[in-house]
């Protein structure tokens, strides 16, 4: 009975700590138009006619890496005996709630602009070192260019991105999560086997999310939470990416 007590009074705890916070909402509107990469699966929305006439339905069809996502290891991990594939329906969704550090950089050109290593060490050096077991998110300004076809396209044109020095420095760092407000965690000048982001994180059971939104403002550290659906057999998933900021931060 003290058990249950103590849980009870922990829960009502966070529960008055977490009336401080606002909560910034990180992620894009899925509708019609919106920016997909060049070879994935467009999103569909329908009306659906049904016999019930009571309540109203649409049809969706999309990729599982559609709008505001996260990418599962499995997306980058093809052997089906490889024990690191690990689909969207079993990944651990703890590791996508916890701390974040926003990083900031640019803003970039159309320029498929890298983001170095040397960058990523001179933000944490003027604002917060990365922590073992925190989530990762890389503001670059990229999200104003966002917008539906064909205005869209310039999103879709020489994207910034993390380097692979980068990222095997933050790979290294333990980190649960990373995540960019660009189509892609890897710059858009680099396809196939050059996706060295992808690579070091994804094999490496370091989640994924891209095309976030809404970072401009945040402070350097934030608390972070984004849940996928459970696909069984999914190698992302569209989510719903949420900051909370103390109500008394001015930068947010």
């Amino acid at each position: 009975m003290t058990s249950q007590i103590n849980a009870i009074s922990e829960v009502n705890r966070l529960a008055d700590t977490l009336h401080g916070f606002n909560v910034v909402d990180l992620s894009h509107t899925l509708e019609l138009g919106i920016p997909t990469f060049p070879t994935h699966p467009k999103y569909i929305i329908a009306d659906y006619t049904s016999m019930d006439d009571v309540a109203e339905f649409k049809q969706l069809i999309m990729c599982d890496h559609s709008g505001t996502h996260i990418d599962s290891p499995s997306h980058f991990v093809p052997d089906p005996e490889d024990p690191r594939r690990i689909s969207t329906a079993d990944l651990s969704v703890s590791q996508l709630i916890g701390r974040a550090v926003v990083m900031t950089f640019g803003p970039f050109e159309a320029t498929s602009h890298h983001i170095s290593l040397e960058d990523v060490q001179t933000w944490e050096q003027a604002n917060e070192p990365v922590r073992d077991g925190d989530i990762v998110i890389i503001n670059t300004g990229w999200a104003k260019r966002w917008t539906t076809i064909p205005e869209g396209f310039d999103y879709l044109r020489g994207w910034p991105g993390l380097s692979g020095e980068a990222s095997a420095y933050l790979r290294g760092k333990n980190i649960k999560a990373v995540g960019i407000d660009c189509i892609s965690i890897d710059p858009g000048d680099v396809s196939g086997d050059d996706l060295k982001a992808h690579y070091e994180f994804l094999p490496n059971g370091v989640l994924v999310l891209e095309n976030l939104t809404n970072l401009d403002g945040l402070p350097p550290v934030v608390l972070f939470a984004a849940l996928p659906l459970k696909i069984a057999g999914g190698t992302g998933s569209p989510v719903r990416a949420v900051a909370l900021v103390a109500k008394g931060d001015s930068r947010a």
